[in-house]
């Protein structure tokens, strides 16, 4: 068994930024289908979400892409400025933050988020930024 996750590690360990940055497409539209589910008509705004926004669903379904392709991913809650979520994923080249702005899809503060009609997302949307050259830092920076 040991051996086992040695080689798993090996695998998600080759997998380059050039792999993220491919599945961009898909990453894109699976944030689409959250974007198109979210429904802010009610008077007490979305079912599940109320008036808080979608970062925290839009990284869950980045990380989804991800891991789904091999790719180690997790997701990040910051409160430092606005509160956001972000996916992160880890691959040969370090730790890279993987993420639509928010400000792309809702205006707002805090907690209270409003959408913003009508948007498509393409896959330049998806921002990959390096946050670490250093892979084994990954652990240290997913919520658990």
């Amino acid at each position: 068994m040991h051996l086992n996750k040695i080689i798993a590690n090996f695998l998600k360990l080759s997998k380059k930024k050039s792999d993220i940055l491919s599945l961009r497409p898909q990453m894109a539209q699976a944030a689409q289908k959250v974007y198109d589910e979210w429904d802010q008509s009610g008077e007490e705004g979305d079912v599940e979400l109320g008036f808080g926004g979608i970062c925290q669903d839009i990284a869950e379904a980045i990380v989804e892409v991800l891991d789904h392709h091999g790719i180690e991913a997790g997701s990040v809650s910051q409160s430092i400025g606005e509160q956001h979520v972000y996916a992160i994923a880890q691959v040969e080249e370090g730790v890279f933050e993987v993420d639509i702005s928010p400000y792309t899809y809702e205006r707002g503060a805090g907690y209270t988020w409003k959408k913003k009609p009508n948007v498509k997302f393409a896959p330049d949307d998806i921002a990959v930024s390096l946050i670490d050259k250093d892979p084994k830092k990954f652990e240290e920076m997913i919520d658990e």
